[in-house]
């Protein structure tokens, strides 16, 4: 990845009659990053996309495709591939024309086009349908062809929209891989949308979280996992989702229900607290569980319920104020209805204001 902007978006919206779709949007990708737009149904991630693509205007503000001003330049000169969540196959072509069918346009040579013809067949497991028509395809088999149009084209810019959502678990994971194979030989600057925390946290660079048409937060996967700027972000990643408490300062210490359950004078004296009333965010994997209570931050809890995934459980804790977290675990001691004590990895504990939900450490 170079430090090149191949892709900016300045101050972008886009409105439809009186809706504000994306408001005020700013996003800079660079040439051969791998960037995934991560978001909630209806936020606004396939709009960006078709912008991008050129498909729709921007309301208002730019969009640059090597500093140039997008709607100023021909769909040649963008050079993007785009792989459409509703496949856009051509119902007359077979799987095979489907895919030269954007290589005989671009007049890359009959010899190329088969070696990267058959190679895309391989890899998506569609040779033994290269004959076939998309109407004699099946959903996820249509969405693979789509795929491998935009993989075989090799584009500058390759956007993706929900591009694995109709295909099977096994499927999906080689073209996963294939799609993170791809881009690592050839350098291809990708823009990626999903609804599946998963998937983005696999395939991104940098993942762009977005809600209701505004980014809450681009960065890494690590940075947005382990430093999420608000509490969106931090409930929005992560499975199981993170367990939120409604806690109170008080002279040093965190309490919650009165018990306290961070003492930590220098960590909170930094934040200069302006309300005593906090939320903490405790992801599952961070809960201590034990059957005897060994330290004063040890609080009281009851096993609802345990879920066994084989390599680690999931245990449901029902604690004081009939409340429940999520802790994971990976020693199977743990039954329903046992009384047990829980505590937090310190270091791990996020706070956020209480009022506006932003992370008081970030």
């Amino acid at each position: 990845m170079s430090n090149k902007v191949i892709l900016e978006l300045n101050d972008v919206t886009k409105n439809y009659k009186k809706t504000n779709i994306i408001r005020k949007m700013n996003l800079q990708v660079k040439e051969g990053e791998f960037l995934v737009m991560l978001g909630p149904s209806g936020c606004g991630k396939s709009t960006t996309l078709r912008m991008i693509a050129g498909l729709e205007a921007p309301s208002t503000g730019e969009i640059l495709i090597d500093g140039r001003n997008s709607e100023k330049i021909s769909s040649f000169e963008r050079n993007i591939a785009m792989v459409f969540q509703d496949y856009a196959l051509y119902p007359n072509m077979t799987v095979y024309q489907n895919l030269e069918y954007s290589l005989k346009v671009h007049k890359v040579k009959k010899e190329e086009r088969q070696k990267r013809l058959e190679a895309i067949l391989e890899t998506l497991n569609l040779t033994a349908y290269r004959d076939r028509l998309p109407g004699q395809l099946s959903g996820g088999q249509k969405q693979r062809v789509a795929l491998g149009r935009g993989m075989v084209k090799q584009s500058k810019i390759f956007l993706l929209d929900e591009p694995l959502s109709n295909i099977d678990v096994q499927l999906r994971e080689k073209a996963r891989d294939e799609i993170q194979a791809l881009h690592e030989k050839n350098h291809q600057t990708i823009v990626y949308v999903t609804h599946d925390q998963l998937e983005a946290m696999a395939l991104g660079d940098r993942i762009a979280i977005i809600n209701d048409g505004i980014i809450q937060m681009i960065d890494t996967p690590d940075n947005i996992y382990n430093h999420p700027t608000n509490l969106f972000v931090a409930q929005f990643i992560g499975t199981p989702k993170i367990n939120t408490l409604e806690v109170t300062y008080d002279q040093g210490k965190l309490l919650f229900n009165e018990e306290v359950v961070l003492s930590n004078t220098e960590r909170l004296r930094k934040l200069a607290l302006a309300s005593n009333r906090l939320c903490l965010g405790i992801r599952p994997e961070h809960v201590i569980v034990k059957k005897e209570r060994t330290d004063l931050l040890d609080l009281p809890a009851q096993v609802e319920t345990v879920v066994d995934y084989g390599r680690y459980q999931q245990l449901t804790l029902n604690i004081k104020g009939n409340q429940s977290i999520k802790a994971i675990i990976t020693n199977s001691v743990f039954v329903s209805g046992d009384k047990v004590y829980f505590s937090f990895v310190a270091e791990k504990i996020l706070l956020f204001d209480y009022e506006n939900k932003k992370n008081l450490e970030n």
